[in-house]
C-alpha cells in the first residue's frame, strides 16, 4: 500500500496573477454583487482601521492626554496602534482589487513582501498584547517595583527586539521558494504557505494559545488582588481628620490606583476582543489543516477579516470604554479643527494671540492715571473707576487673565469700602501689569 506524502506544494503562482493570457482575454473576469461588496468591506475597514489608529497615536501622546496615563502603557498603546496602522497599510488595502478581478495584479515580488507583512504584523500584535498584559500585571501586583524598573528605553528595546525575531521568522519561512501563495478565498492576498499540514496547526497554536493563557492570567490575577485590596481599604477605615499628610498622600495613591486600574480594564477589553475575533480563524485553521479539506469561500473570507477587523476594534474599545480619552478628543477636535476653521478674521487675536498682546492692547486704550490717584484711591468717584475698567478690560479679558496668572501670589483683603469692588478689580488688573 503506497503512503501519501505529507508535503504540499503551493499552486503556481503564474496561474494567479492578472498577467495570465486568461486574465488579459477578459474570459475569467465576471464581477458578481458579492464581489462588489467583498470590494466595499474591504475598502471601508482598510479606512476605518487607518482613521482609528491614528487618532490614537495622536490623541495618547498629546500634552493634554499625559496627565492619565503613565509613560510606558503609552509606549505601548503607540506601539500596537502603530503596527495596527501598518495593517491597514500594507495589507489589508490590496485586496481591493483582487475581489473584484480574482487575480494578483501587484507581481510575484510584491506578493512575497505581502505574506512576509501579513504573519509578521499579526504575531507582532500578539506580542504587544502580551506585553501589555505583563506590564498591567506588575502595576497593579508590584506598584513599587514597577514604577522603580519602568522605562522608556526597557519598553522600546524589548518591543524592537520580538519584531526583528518575528520578521526573521517568517523571512525564513517566507522568502524561501514556496513560501507564499495567492489567497483567492479568505485574505484575497497573498499569505504564507505551510509545507506540511502539522506546520500550519502549529503556527496557528502559537499565534493563540500562549497569547490567551497569558492575557487571561495577567488580567483575572490583576483585577482580583485590586478586588481584594479595595476591601481592605474599605475595612480598615480612613485616616484621622488631624492627620493631614497621611490623608493627603492617601488621595495620591487613591488617584494612581484609580488610573491604574481604569487602563487595566481598557486593555483587558481590547485583549478580550482579539480573542473573540481570532477565535474563530484559529479552528478554521486547525480543522482545515486536520481535516485536509476546502473551507467554503464565504465562512472563510468571513473568518479571515473577522480577525483582521481587530486592528479596528482595539482603538474603538479604548474610545468607548476611556472617558478621559473621549473628553480630550473633544477637546483638540474643538480647539484644533473648529477654531482655525470657522472662526472670523477679526477673532484671531481671540483664539491664538499670546498674553503680551492682550496687556499691551489693553494699556494703549486706557487713559492716562492722574499723578495722585495711587495715593488717595478711596477718594476717588466709583463712577471714575468703573469707566476706566469698562474701557481697558471686560469682564471676560479679566477672568481670562486671572486663569493664566492664576499662580501668583494672591493679594491681602481688601477692607470693605463703598467702593471696594473696584479696587479690588483694579489692584488685580495693577498686579497683572506689573508681573507681565
Amino acid at each position: 500500500m503506497e503512503q501519501k506524502s505529507t508535503w504540499l506544494t503551493p499552486p503556481p503562482f503564474h496561474n494567479s496573477s492578472c498577467s495570465h493570457p486568461r486574465y488579459l482575454s477578459g474570459s475569467q473576469v465576471n464581477i458578481t454583487l458579492w464581489d462588489i461588496t467583498q470590494a466595499l468591506f474591504i475598502l471601508l475597514l482598510s479606512a476605518g482601521i487607518l482613521g482609528a489608529n491614528l487618532l490614537l497615536v495622536l490623541v495618547i501622546n498629546s500634552r493634554r492626554y499625559s496627565k492619565y496615563i503613565h509613560s510606558q502603557p503609552r509606549y505601548l498603546l503607540t506601539s500596537l496602534a502603530s503596527n495596527d496602522l501598518a495593517i491597514g497599510l500594507f495589507v489589508t488595502p490590496f485586496g481591493f482589487l483582487p475581489a473584484l478581478y480574482h487575480c494578483w495584479p501587484y507581481g510575484e515580488i510584491f506578493c512575497q513582501i505581502q505574506s512576509l507583512l501579513r504573519g509578521a504584523l499579526s504575531q507582532q500584535s500578539a506580542v504587544i498584547l502580551i506585553c501589555m498584559a505583563i506590564d498591567r500585571y506588575m502595576c497593579m501586583l508590584h506598584p513599587a517595583r514597577y514604577h522603580k524598573h519602568s522605562s522608556k528605553k526597557g519598553c522600546v528595546a524589548v518591543i524592537s527586539l520580538m519584531w526583528v525575531t518575528s520578521v526573521t521568522l517568517f523571512a525564513v519561512m517566507v522568502l524561501s521558494r514556496g513560501g507564499y501563495y495567492f489567497n483567492p478565498t479568505g485574505l484575497l492576498a497573498c499569505d504564507p504557505f505551510f509545507s506540511r499540514p502539522s506546520l500550519r496547526i502549529l503556527s496557528s497554536c502559537l499565534f493563540y494559545f500562549p497569547t490567551t493563557m497569558i492575557l487571561m492570567y495577567c488580567y483575572g490575577s490583576a483585577f482580583h488582588v485590586n478586588k481584594l485590596r479595595l476591601k481592605r481599604v474599605v475595612c480598615s477605615g480612613v485616616a484621622a481628620p488631624d492627620d493631614v499628610g497621611a490623608a493627603n498622600m492617601e488621595k495620591v495613591v487613591a488617584q494612581e490606583r484609580r488610573l491604574s486600574t481604569n487602563s487595566s480594564r481598557t486593555m483587558a477589553a481590547m485583549s478580550l476582543g482579539f480573542i473573540v475575533m481570532v477565535t474563530p480563524w484559529t479552528i478554521q485553521e486547525v480543522v482545515a489543516a486536520c481535516t485536509g479539506t476546502k473551507v467554503p469561500q464565504f465562512i472563510d473570507f468571513l473568518v479571515t477579516w473577522l480577525a483582521l477587523s481587530n486592528s479596528f476594534w482595539n482603538p474603538f474599545l479604548y474610545w468607548l470604554l476611556n472617558n478621559h480619552f473621549r473628553q480630550v478628543c473633544k477637546e483638540l477636535f474643538l480647539s484644533k479643527v473648529l477654531c482655525r476653521r470657522q472662526a472670523p478674521l477679526n477673532s484671531k487675536a481671540r483664539c491664538c494671540s499670546t498674553n503680551s498682546s492682550i496687556v499691551v492692547a489693553t494699556q494703549a486704550t486706557a487713559p492716562p492715571m492722574p499723578s495722585g490717584a495711587r495715593g488717595d484711591l478711596e477718594g476717588l468717584s466709583e463712577k471714575y473707576w468703573g469707566e476706566i475698567l469698562e474701557r481697558t478690560v471686560s469682564s471676560n479679558s479679566l477672568q481670562r487673565l486671572q486663569r493664566v496668572y492664576g499662580h501668583t501670589q494672591p493679594l491681602p483683603p481688601t477692607p470693605a469700602r463703598p467702593n471696594g469692588n473696584v479696587i479690588s478689580e483694579l489692584r488685580l488688573f495693577e498686579t497683572v501689569q506689573i508681573e507681565i
